[in-house]
């Protein structure tokens, strides 16, 4: 088997060599109730014995995009129709595709491609993978990525510790932000910043806030160390899953604090991790434990 990054799969190193996580995407809504946002209609959606993961909607949020391993050795990128729940392969190559995210006018997508000599560099292919070019060809030890604009990337980099840094496509150079992330990088919406975890001990993790104008960084909540993937919703509060549940916390609000939601009852014993939400605020995919 490929030997794969750490960094890129959050694999333990005593499964490296011998078996993926094996983890289901799940789709539901986050709806308002009354002004109370819960999470309803859970249904799986991969259902497939095996690693399926990294779920990203294309911007129309009539599919899902992720990454899947099905041959017993590498990842390649699949979709799922949300309108009839079919399941298609968009790649099939050689190397392994992590963590596809579309771009803007949804006719390409980018990932994370895990080279033949082991180089984990940023790809762009088109919608249905008829064509692809690296997009960062002198930037290696890319893990997760979040894209800023036409140009630069923020993206969790293979180092020891690990480090955010800022990547100038154009340039092809990199300035480093912070040590000791997590693998969730956000925008923030409204904003000109980023959002991410940084792991300041075995007990205290916080979420953080750079703004790019000004170069600052700020604490926005400190969170149990639990779970390190977040999403933000259409109305700026940040949502992430602990366990089975789903918190929710109220960035703007004058007294923040975070308030569970939702309990997946059926997911009980089981963790929830990646999340993504669609343009419309409302569709949400989560990955969970098989």
């Amino acid at each position: 088997m490929k030997n794969i990054c750490l960094g890129l799969l959050i694999i333990s190193s005593i499964l490296l060599n011998a078996q993926l996580p094996e983890f289901e995407i799940y789709g539901s809504k986050l709806i308002n109730n009354n002004g109370t946002l819960q999470i309803t209609d859970v249904i799986n959606l991969s259902n497939h014995d095996g690693y399926d993961n990294q779920p990203s909607f294309t911007p129309d949020g009539k599919m899902i995009y992720f990454s899947s391993v099905r041959d017993g050795i590498q990842s390649d990128i699949y979709a799922i129709d949300l309108s009839d729940k079919s399941t298609h392969q968009i790649t099939n190559t050689l190397e392994s595709e992590y963590s596809p995210v579309f771009t803007n006018n949804g006719n390409s997508f980018i990932v994370v491609r895990v080279e033949k000599d082991s180089a984990q560099r940023m790809w762009e292919f088109t919608k249905d993978a008829s064509s692809q070019k690296v997009i960062l060809p002198k930037i290696d030890s890319v893990g997760y990525y979040c894209k800023i604009d036409e140009k630069q990337f923020a993206f969790f980099m293979v180092t020891e510790p690990s480090t955010m840094v800022i990547a100038d496509a154009k340039k092809q150079t990199t300035i480093t932000i912070d040590k000791n992330i997590g693998r969730c990088i956000k925008r923030i919406p409204g904003e000109n910043a980023i959002s991410y975890i940084v792991k300041k001990s075995e007990k205290e993790w916080v979420i953080k806030k750079y703004d790019l104008d000004k170069n600052i960084i700020n604490i926005i909540s400190i969170i149990p160390p639990v779970s390190e993937d977040f999403i933000w919703t259409s109305d700026s509060k940040i949502l992430m899953a602990r366990n089975n549940q789903f918190w929710i916390y109220d960035y703007k609000s004058e007294s923040p604090e975070w308030k569970m939601i939702s309990e997946i009852k059926e997911l009980s014993g089981k963790k929830i991790y990646r999340l993504a939400l669609a343009a419309d605020g409302v569709t949400l995919a989560f990955v969970a434990d098989e």
